[in-house]
């Protein structure tokens, strides 16, 4: 399968979890949210450990490029975004957190010794133009200080992509490399609520626990296809195609989030622009 029709997969999930989450936080907060699914994620993989044959197996030092990853995402990605989705709402968090093409980009271009075309950067800066658009005035503005938090976690995801890059070096079972990032964020998620003045107390109840659960398996299976894609093909281009969430989001969002999340024709534009500058992205590989 292409690196660029993988790479649609985890967008699906991205987006599922988003939504699930949403619906779960109307009873809780951001972070029980955000604990919930990293540690879901991490049972996840842990059981599928299983299914890993480890023979040959030894230590590498590859490990350490995705034990940094579950750092910096899902733990520290997911909590910014989360508090993003309980401040604007799913649909404008998911939007400006898929700029991440342009942070994945950027660093793998330094880290990784990527070249992506001048199409490729022209299908990035269309998408940091939906953006603009989407910050602009109107019904629906997002302020700009509101932005910080999902283009912080947008930096967070895009960096991590170049760390999982790096980590493929070592050749070890996919589900391994997974385990291994889903068990740094297990380990870092509480610390960071912690170092992060996150106050706010869990607050868990049976409906809000099994959508946050339901987002962390979708979360589990983002992950895991996204290895699979970033296994096969370049950082700047697995990376715009996963931007292209905020269109299953539209689609999500009116099933699962009736009444609750308003798509404005602003929010629809700057979705429709994003998805261009995809679009842009994949028409080259080099």
């Amino acid at each position: 399968m292409p690196a660029e029709l993988a790479a649609v997969v985890p967008a699906f999930f991205f987006a599922l979890s988003s939504v699930m989450t949403r619906r779960g936080m109307e009873g809780s907060n951001p972070q029980t949210g955000s604990l919930v699914v990293v540690e879901v994620n991490f049972l996840f993989f842990t059981v599928s450990l299983l299914a890993v044959n480890f023979a040959g197996l030894g230590f590498s030092w590859y490990w350490v490029a995705f034990l940094a990853a579950g750092v910096i995402s899902p733990a520290l990605s997911l909590l910014l975004m989360f508090r993003s989705i309980d401040r604007i709402g799913v649909a404008p968090t998911s939007s400006l957190c898929n700029v991440h093409a342009f942070f994945g980009a950027f660093c793998a271009f330094f880290v990784l010794g990527e070249r992506p075309s001048p199409v490729i950067w022209l299908g990035i800066l269309v998408v940091v133009a939906g953006v603009y658009f989407l910050s602009g005035g109107g019904a629906g503005r997002v302020k700009p200080r509101d932005m910080a938090l999902p283009l912080g976690s947008a930096a967070c995801f895009g960096l991590a992509h170049t760390l999982r890059k790096l980590g493929f070096g070592g050749h070890e079972p996919l589900l391994f490399e997974a385990f291994l990032q889903g068990l740094a964020a297990a380990i870092a998620a509480p610390l960071l609520f912690r170092l992060g003045g996150a106050a706010r107390p869990l607050a868990l109840n049976r409906g809000s626990l099994g959508l946050f659960v339901l987002a962390g398996l979708s979360q589990a299976a983002a992950q895991l296809s996204l290895l699979h894609a970033l296994r096969q093909g370049m950082v700047a281009v697995v990376s715009p195609v996963v931007s292209t969430g905020p269109l299953f989001t539209l689609l999500l969002a009116p099933i699962f989030l009736r009444g609750r999340e308003r798509i404005t024709p602003r929010l629809i534009v700057s979705m429709v622009a994003i998805v261009a500058g995809v679009v842009l992205v994949t028409s080259t590989r080099r």
